[in-house]
């Protein structure tokens, strides 16, 4: 089993054992990088415009830089409706793990449509 197993299943939410995008993201990070992410605890699933904003406001900053040919562990970002507010974590250069309301933590493939008509682009955090 790769690391990836310990998250796919796990239920969309904010209570115990769930995860939003972000909480997921910061799951992985911690536990499989030893990186802390940002909480943005103020910040809850249902407030789609303020994590937009957020993820905004941080995309180019220290730590994170933009790449084109993502690989394991940079952070995918995909629009959800017309807004960049969504983030997965690449398992590989063509798949993402994320979580969303309407699936628990999945693996998808990020050629396939569900996923490439929604990607915004990719994040390499300075430590990778």
């Amino acid at each position: 089993m790769t690391w990836t197993g310990r998250y796919v299943g796990r239920p969309f939410g904010e209570g115990k054992g769930e995860f939003t995008c972000w909480a997921l993201l910061r799951a992985v990070y911690a536990e499989q990088l030893g990186i802390d992410l940002p909480a943005y605890g103020e910040i809850g699933a249902a407030d789609l415009l303020r994590v937009a904003r957020a993820m905004e406001r941080d995309k180019d900053s220290d730590p994170w830089r933009e790449v084109v040919e993502p690989r394991a562990f940079d952070v995918a970002v995909m629009r959800r409706r017309k807004v960049a507010g969504h983030v997965g974590v690449m398992v590989d250069a063509n798949r993402v793990l994320h979580v969303e309301k309407a699936t628990n933590a999945c693996i998808e493939d990020v050629r396939d449509w569900p996923v490439r008509h929604r990607l915004v682009g990719f994040r390499r955090h300075a430590t990778q």
